[in-house]
């Protein structure tokens, strides 16, 4: 007759409780109890499972050649169609890696394998169950994690690569999930052994994965472990995995010719700057040179999208940022002094690609910022002028930025290109200079051989007019002599002067001029000049026969009056004229420090007039007594 199972549950919970009771460790006791345990997983009944799962632990680590058929039981009750029975499996496989450390790894694999079920409860129990082996040998289950992340070899067939993909993205969400706070605060702590397993691991399947993969890694799991909070190796060497993964995008550039590797190769540039500038867990100097050695050249970036040529610079001007606050390292590598150079000289084009505009975003405006920050450094430490280019792509920003945009950047451009009106404002200063100097170097040489400026002896409101004086010269020969005039425009006697007294001031070995004195401009206003009188007189034509030289000196000396003191209208006025000596006595008095001459000009071309009609009255005299 057969037992009933609550018959058969009572009998083996008899049985289990003698044989935990024994003080026969491998006894016969002992070794039947754990058979009997082995025998109830295949039973009918799931109390009686649930029993032998409950209990196999307490028996099998005494009977090594029963440990395997034990083990294979467990994995068993995993399986069994009734969940109660399940869950009781999972808990066993926990407590068996509790009994014996070394079933760790063969354990955390079978649970990792059951992570895949689709009952949300047993998938609890599951995490629960690989939480606690973490915390037995954290080493090896985060190993074995590890290996299931990594993608099979190309030889496995699409089954097995489907397999492996699910289990993939269960395993990363539980290492991101339940265990994250476990493998952060108590596992992988910096320079542990545990710490080394992981970043080693995920370092050697980062460049396997797809980019979504890689960027869970990334950001839920190494960015949060306490290595990763400053710039150290191992942010350094996460940084060059996914750089190498942007090199291969590169080389299909090369090869390919085209810019869609950008497409491809941005994920990875976004997630290094996102390593570098928001978390600040890597150096920035190999990013830089990355940016530097393989985009900021115009032809490279025409090749881009509008919006990724925008997204390069911004990219750019933040790493820049950030490896200017950072230690430089010491390396074969272009230094930053020398990668800033090489975007200053880039600016010009690199602003081209922002395309500023009224609407343009916070960050466009901020990379702008920080590229004119990079030239004003470069002018205030260097001898560097600003070229031409950027000085008109500086002044086309000006215009197209709005200070209520941004009031950085018009100090900015303020501080490498002066305003248009500041400009205007010196160029005129230096014209204003240059006009005022001439006249101080350059002044006329008069006929007594002292120099005057002639702007300095015309009256203001009296404006250059043209007169005509009409001279006469002593004939050499009394038969060639003839009496005539010419005209002569004042203008051209002027210019004709002016270089005659140039001459005259290089070659003079005459002192110098003596200082202007209190009685010169009382000369000066004294009465008119003899430029004025020769006018008036030469213009008159031939001197009448009947009139005598001293009436004719009479009837020319100008009119004491209110008027001497100012010159005849549309006359020159010219100093330093020789004095009528007392044929005008409204003139002041020469000079004390320079004599008289004993004649003057005008006695001089009076005397040669009365010489002049002498010969003429001879003349006729000797015609008319000819027979």
């Amino acid at each position: 007759m057969e037992r009933s199972p609550m018959e058969m549950e009572r009998e083996i919970r008899d049985a289990i409780r003698r044989a935990r009771g024994s003080p026969d460790k491998t006894g016969s006791l002992r070794r039947d109890t754990l058979k009997r345990l082995i025998a109830l997983t295949h039973s009918p009944h799931p109390n009686l499972k649930i029993l032998a799962a409950q209990n196999i632990r307490f028996l099998f680590i005494d009977f090594p050649e029963l440990e395997e058929e034990a083990i294979n039981a467990v994995y068993d009750l995993c399986e069994d169609h009734s969940a109660k029975v399940r869950l009781e499996g999972y808990a066993a496989i926990t407590h068996l890696s509790n009994e014996a450390h070394r079933l760790v790894r063969r354990n955390a694999d079978v649970l990792v394998q059951l992570l895949q079920s689709e009952e949300v409860d047993e998938v609890i129990v599951v995490k629960k169950a690989l939480t606690e082996h973490l915390d037995m040998d954290p080493k090896v289950t985060l190993s074995v994690l590890c290996e299931h992340i990594a993608p099979l070899d190309e030889l496995a067939d699409e089954e097995e690569q489907d397999i492996r993909d699910r289990l993939r993205s269960v395993v990363l969400a539980f290492l991101t999930g339940e265990a994250r706070r476990a493998i952060v605060e108590r596992h992988a702590l910096p320079g542990s052994e545990v710490e080394e397993v992981l970043i080693n691991a995920m370092l050697s399947v980062i460049p396997k994965l797809g980019f979504s993969d890689a960027e869970i890694i990334v950001k839920e799991l190494l960015v949060p472990l306490k290595s990763f909070r400053f710039p150290a190796p191992r942010g350094h060497a996460l940084l060059e995995t996914l750089l190498d993964k942007v090199a291969e995008y590169l080389q299909l550039r090369t090869s390919s010719g085209d810019a869609s590797w950008l497409r491809s190769a941005q994920p990875y540039l976004d997630l290094a700057s996102f390593l570098v500038v928001e978390k600040r867990a890597a150096p920035a100097l190999p990013l830089l040179r990355l940016y530097c050695s393989s985009m900021p050249t115009r032809m490279a970036l025409q090749k881009f999208s509008k919006h990724e040529q925008r997204l390069v610079v911004c990219r750019l001007a933040e790493t820049l940022v950030v490896a200017e606050d950072q230690p430089q390292p010491e390396d074969d590598g272009p230094s930053l002094a020398a990668l800033t150079r090489q975007i200053v000289d880039s600016t010009p084009f690199l602003l081209e690609s922002l395309q500023l505009s009224a609407s343009s975003p916070p960050s466009s405006v901020q990379a702008c910022a920080v590229l004119l920050r990079a030239c004003q450094r470069r002018k205030e430490k260097t001898p560097w002028t600003v070229p031409l280019n950027l000085i008109t792509a500086l002044r086309t920003l000006q215009a197209t930025i709005s200070e209520e945009q941004s009031q950085d950047v018009h100090i900015l451009i303020r501080s490498l290109v002066p305003s248009p009106s500041a400009s205007t404002q010196a160029q005129g200063n230096a014209i204003t200079q240059g006009t005022t100097a001439a006249p101080s170097t350059s002044q006329s040489v008069t006929s007594t051989g002292l120099s005057a400026s002639l702007s300095e002896r015309r009256p203001a409101p009296y404006p250059a007019r043209r007169m005509r004086i009409q001279s006469t010269s002593r004939p050499q020969n009394r038969d060639q002599a003839t009496s005539g005039s010419r005209s002569i425009d004042a203008s051209t006697t002027t210019t004709s002067t002016s270089a005659k007294h140039q001459i005259v001031s290089e070659s003079s070995t005459r002192p110098p001029k003596r200082q202007k004195s209190v009685h010169d401009d009382h000369d000066a206003e004294a009465g008119p000049s003899l430029l004025s009188r020769l006018g008036t007189t030469l213009s008159t034509g031939p001197m009448p026969r009947g009139r005598s030289p001293g009436n004719w000196t009479a009837a020319q000396t100008p009119r004491a009056g209110a008027t001497d003191n100012l010159p005849p209208s549309g006359e020159w006025s010219i100093r330093g004229a020789a004095k009528t000596g007392d044929r005008n006595t409204n003139l002041p008095p020469p000079r004390k420090s320079m004599p008289p001459p004993s004649q003057s000009l005008l006695e001089r071309l009076e005397g040669d007039r009365m010489n002049m009609k002498d010969d003429r009255e001879g003349r006729a005299r000797r015609h008319k007594g000819r027979p």
